[in-house]
């Protein structure tokens, strides 16, 4: 339809321009652009985004009801999952060192040199440390009481001055070195530090090593690390 004339001043408008005037008004408040050529109102970008949002939303149809199965997959994911973490922090934790001082694994404060067994003397056991502590000429030594042979405990035997074997009758003398038997090594020894002033001035680095012995020096021992012995 053409658009209608409008009327000139003073002109009582005719029912069709009338309605034609308020359409235009109320098209161009709205923000659309009006094309005087065809006579047409046409929506801004704008608008028409607008309504083919509302469009697709309103026609977008329903996310259909979680079934049993799938339910059952996702609760079972779950579960895994807080499964696998948890033996994740154990794995951790368990990993972790958490060795007391004066447990099996940590360290051993021996005291100074002045309380060490004296040369002549036998070794002196510790059984928490699971060691032998040994002095001789050349120092003093922490013996693990664990036989290389097969793991049997070895004992001090005063009568023949010397350790042996009752499983399979390996023997060491004093000092950890081998004598006879199964054994294919003399035997392994913890790690023994000695301190002056609180520094570490010597150490065990190899097997069959001593340390020298001061009255006024500190001792410990490090049972989280065994030195093996020397082969035979």
């Amino acid at each position: 339809m053409a658009n209608p004339k409008p009327s000139g001043p003073g002109e009582e408008l005719s029912p069709e321009q009338q309605k034609f005037a308020e359409t235009k008004q109320q098209q161009t408040a709205g923000g659309a652009e009006y094309r005087g050529d065809r006579g047409q109102y046409l929506k801004s970008d704008r608008q028409q985004k607008a309504e083919d949002k509302a469009a697709k939303k309103a026609t977008k149809p329903p996310a259909p009801p979680l079934s049993r199965r799938e339910f059952l997959n996702y609760a079972w994911g779950a579960a895994l999952g807080v499964v696998l973490i948890e033996a994740g922090v154990a794995t951790y934790l368990f990993a972790l060192p958490r060795f007391k001082e004066g447990e099996f694994g940590g360290i051993f404060p021996l005291g100074t040199g002045a309380s060490m067994p004296p040369v002549d003397a036998p070794p002196v056991r510790n059984l928490d440390g699971q060691f032998w502590l040994s002095n001789d000429t050349d120092g003093v030594r922490a013996l693990y009481r664990v036989c290389t042979h097969l793991g049997c405990l070895y004992e001090w035997k005063d009568q023949t001055f010397r350790f042996e074997c009752p499983c399979h009758g390996s023997k060491f003398v004093k000092d950890g070195q081998y004598i006879e038997g199964p054994a294919p090594r003399s035997l392994d020894q913890f790690k023994m530090q000695k301190l002056v002033n609180g520094q570490v001035v010597e150490e065990t680095t190899t097997g069959g090593q001593a340390l020298t012995v001061e009255a006024s020096a500190e001792y410990v021992v490090d049972t989280g690390i065994v030195i093996k012995g020397q082969p035979v």
